[in-house]
């Protein structure tokens, strides 16, 4: 350090930036020292501090209620910034891991559609093929899963087409909580697809069971596709065997 810096001249900004950032996110500290960093940021107001606050919900700390409360502060941090939030929000949901709280705060600041298209932005660039990008398909659509949406059932049935078994699993299960009416073809279709993988095809019975999902117009294939455990009744409802 210099002398002009210890005497309080003009510091680096971004440095400082950095200086705090390394407390955030050192897992070994105690976590009064964490949030006092991310008290820090936060006072600082700046684009740049706010994109070192978002980094604290790529870090798992030991202790899932200190790592959950810890995340809930800086969410509520982050939100009380309100649309200068927003740009660095979008941008994080759109590269990074770890989007659930980001996508509240998003959500909360610019309301439902902005964070469902953020999340349909950020399908675009992810290929399952590549496990970096299935991990973050997987969380991107578990957090679709949180929205009643006509834009989101469209891309969760455009997800039953994944190559990954695990995106299929999880768009269904996502597709459950849609009206049975809407989402009946695309269950009858996992059913009845012979390359589709007993997981999936065990969770689209498991689900249409649950959630009452009608299969009448397929009740000429289906039997021979029901699991003994099941039996489809003349209501076209699958029923317990």
């Amino acid at each position: 350090m210099g002398l002009f810096d210890f005497l309080g001249g003009n510091k680096d900004p971004q440095k400082n930036i950095d200086r705090i950032k390394r407390r955030l996110m050192d897992q070994y500290r105690q976590t009064h020292e964490r949030y006092e960093a991310m008290d820090d940021l936060a006072k600082l107001g700046t684009p740049a501090s706010l994109e070192a606050m978002l980094e604290r919900f790529t870090l798992r700390v030991s202790g899932p209620t200190v790592d959950e409360e810890e995340k809930d502060y800086c969410y509520h941090q982050i939100s009380k910034w309100g649309k200068v939030a927003e740009a660095p929000l979008r941008q994080f949901i759109a590269t990074r891991d770890a989007v659930y709280f980001p996508l509240k705060a998003l959500r909360e600041i610019a309301g439902e559609d902005a964070a469902v298209e953020a999340l349909l932005h950020a399908i675009e660039d992810c290929d399952p093929g590549y496990h970096e990008a299935l991990e973050r398909l997987r969380e991107i659509v578990s957090n679709l899963r949180d929205f009643q949406h006509d834009r989101v059932r469209g891309a969760l049935v455009g997800l039953l087409t994944s190559r990954s078994n695990e995106i299929r699993f999880y768009a269904l299960d996502g597709l459950a909580t849609y009206p049975g009416e809407q989402v009946a073809p695309h269950f009858a279709e996992r059913m009845l697809d012979p390359d589709e993988s007993m997981r999936v095809k065990s969770l689209a019975f498991e689900l249409a069971l649950e959630h009452q999902v009608p299969l009448g117009p397929w009740a000429d294939a289906l039997p021979a596709m029901i699991p003994p455990n099941y039996t489809l009744g003349d209501d076209g409802l699958l029923q317990r065997a």
